[in-house]
């Protein structure tokens, strides 16, 4: 299947063998879902060997193709959806309506190190490119809240068994600031890193200082307890 700039009119449907809908309106869409449901990427042994998977926070959720994956995964699972960008938050939207998706929630938000607003850079070309990190000549303000702060979303004490984390280099902002409370809180961790924004090393330790088991792939950073 080919996505021609400036040919198709309408988003491109896509119908899965479980019938869910997917729709597809550029090529970084259909890269994105090359990762996450024939690549199977976020689905590394390490993740899917874990059982009792009732609460996921996306993270970068884009336009919800993480979720619809999750969603056959994790059915009954209980979805946290951040996505910063007005744009794809729209498409994430669309998605879990489409499929009438249970249990998910959207937040048109990023998590970061702070609760507040900040500049989110808009690439010109990747929908998936978008980062308070890189800076285009576009932008958008945005709404942040902190991984503790998400976490009071589920619960007051709220668990999470799955924390997917693809943010184009915030990922060193909001687990940097890691306490032993929240880290406690928080089962498995798949992080997507922008490796030359921060020392790697850096992250990994934080984790480690948590006592996470991590794993560095040289494409995920996957963290486990």
């Amino acid at each position: 299947m080919k996505i021609v700039p400036n040919l198709h009119r309408r988003p491109v449907r896509l119908r899965l063998k479980d019938g869910k809908l997917l729709e597809i309106e550029d090529f970084w869409s259909l890269f994105i879902f090359d990762e996450i449901f024939l690549q199977h990427d976020y689905e590394p042994p390490l993740v899917m060997q874990r059982r009792g998977v009732n609460t996921i926070i996306d993270v970068g959720a884009n336009i919800g193709l993480f979720v619809l994956r999750a969603k056959q995964i994790w059915p009954d699972a209980r979805i946290l959806a951040f996505e910063p960008d007005p744009a794809n938050f729209a498409g994430l939207q669309r998605h879990i309506a489409l499929n009438r998706l249970e249990n998910v929630a959207a937040y048109n938000e990023g998590l970061s190190d702070r609760c507040g607003s900040c500049e989110l850079f808009l690439s010109p070309r990747n929908i998936g490119g978008h980062s308070m990190y890189r800076r285009s000549d576009r932008s958008v303000r945005i709404q942040t809240r902190t991984l503790a702060d998400a976490l009071t979303l589920i619960s007051d004490n709220g668990s999470c068994d799955l924390l997917k984390i693809d943010c184009e280099g915030c990922e060193y902002a909001i687990l940097a600031g890691l306490t032993p409370d929240v880290a406690g809180r928080i089962k498995c961790i798949v992080i997507e890193p922008e490796r030359d924004l921060n020392d790697i090393g850096d992250l990994i330790g934080a984790l480690k200082s948590h006592d996470f088991a991590v794993r560095d792939d040289s494409h995920f950073v996957i963290a486990t307890r």
